[in-house]
């Protein structure tokens, strides 16, 4: 096994347990579906974070071709994000003290604002990731940059507003859609 094989183990179970997070709660929600009140909003925000889990996953091999030293400030720094990225799987749907609820709008507007600054760390990690492993420029990476100035905002107004939520969840969504269907990368192109 190679240091590449090694690393990209550990954050691969990183992301499973994020990803079995994520499911674990989608199956709760349907066994339970007559009793549970959901949200768009909610329910967009757990589609993007599984989304995410999948896109940090692939975009992993990557780093096979791309770093050339596999330090551990160069290991910390690409494990962060997948745990960063568990923490909010593990935030976004109700467990420990409140498994019980089922009205994801109260747990929504209840947990935003925690998600939403483990959101923001997750794009200051991308945008050091671009940086300081794939040596993009800071330039190239204006959406980043406006994505986490949006985060910012939501934070600091501590807004409620059904529809500002609603608009940056659809946006968010369909941004992460259209990403991954341009996304022209293939995996075999990674593989040793």
């Amino acid at each position: 096994m190679d240091q590449f094989e090694y690393v990209v183990v550990l954050t691969s179970l990183i992301l499973g347990l994020g990803i079995a997070q994520i499911l674990t709660g989608i199956a709760d929600v349907i066994s339970n579906f007559r009793n549970t009140k959901l949200y768009l909003p909610h329910t967009l925000f757990v589609i993007f974070i599984f989304l995410l889990h999948i896109q940090d996953w692939w975009i992993n091999y990557e780093y096979a071709n791309v770093v050339e030293s596999w330090t551990l400030k160069v290991v910390l720094l690409l494990l962060a994000y997948p745990i960063a990225l568990f923490i909010m799987a593990r935030m976004i749907f109700p467990t420990g003290l409140r498994s019980a609820e089922t009205d994801f709008k109260q747990y929504y507007i209840d947990q935003w604002r925690y998600l939403f600054i483990i959101g923001s760390s997750t794009v200051v990690l991308s945008i050091l990731h671009n940086s300081i492993i794939s040596e993009m420029p800071l330039s190239m990476q204006l959406p980043q940059f406006a994505y986490l100035l949006t985060y910012i905002v939501f934070i600091v107004s501590k807004t409620n507003n059904h529809w500002a939520h609603l608009a940056f969840q659809s946006i968010t969504f369909l941004g992460i859609v259209i990403y991954i269907l341009t996304d022209m990368r293939m995996l075999d192109s990674y593989m040793p």
